[in-house]
């Protein structure tokens, strides 16, 4: 690509230059890189050994009192409800971390590599870990949607008959979208930790590692 003035703009050992065709150093964005994504190298080993089955213990705890539970309105009385709500930030949290760490591996994930049986894995690690965190998002916004649903057709409702078979209808469906969520939660969970489990090994922080890595797979 050509500078306004018509001049090419040269490229340096990174590819990056000015516009006066002066190599850019990059070296100290390089160091803060290494030293920012080592710190969230650091992070993930706790969530992926403490936080990830943390999440699953109370999960499955809180599974059991869903389904103890007759109605939407009970659960929402008992603070089932709010605690559902707790347990998608912070599954979603989780989520995010890990994506962050999947994500300092660098190549092959986020530059393609050059061996593909790799790359393709550490997509799939990425994958499993989004599922996550758009899951948890996605159970948000639905369990927001049915309450705007009940606060709008409560006042447009005059048939008060109508109203309390469109409630128990639509209160059904909170309450099997609450255990859908937490269901959707657990075994996101354990597939995330089941994945990372398998295929750490294939997660390299260099073509270094990676080399070594290539010959101990065949």
């Amino acid at each position: 690509m050509s500078s306004p003035g018509g001049r090419k703009r040269g490229r340096g050992v990174d590819g990056l230059s000015d516009d006066k065709g002066a190599d850019i150093e990059v070296d100290a964005l390089k160091k803060f890189l290494k030293k920012e994504e080592g710190s969230i190298r650091v992070t993930a080993n706790e969530v992926v050994n403490r936080d990830v089955m943390d999440r699953v213990e109370a999960i499955k705890a809180l599974e059991v009192k869903l389904q103890s539970e007759s109605s939407y309105t009970a659960a929402l009385d008992a603070g089932l409800v709010a605690e559902v709500r707790q347990e998608l930030s912070a599954c979603y949290r989780v989520g995010v971390r890990l994506e962050a760490w999947v994500n300092t591996f660098t190549p092959p994930l986020s530059a393609g590599g050059n061996v593909g049986v790799s790359a393709e894995v550490q997509e799939g690690i990425f994958s499993i870990i989004h599922a996550l965190t758009a899951g948890c998002g996605e159970a948000m916004q639905r369990m927001l949607a049915y309450e705007k649903e009940h606060a709008v057709m409560r006042t447009k409702c005059t048939d008060e008959a109508i109203w309390l078979r469109y409630k128990s209808a639509l209160e059904s469906a909170q309450l099997h979208d609450l255990r859908k969520a937490c269901t959707q939660m657990y075994g996101d969970l354990l597939m995330i930790g089941n994945s990372i489990c398998s295929n750490l090994p294939h997660l390299r922080a260099d073509i270094k590692d990676e080399s070594k890595n290539i010959v101990s797979m065949y």
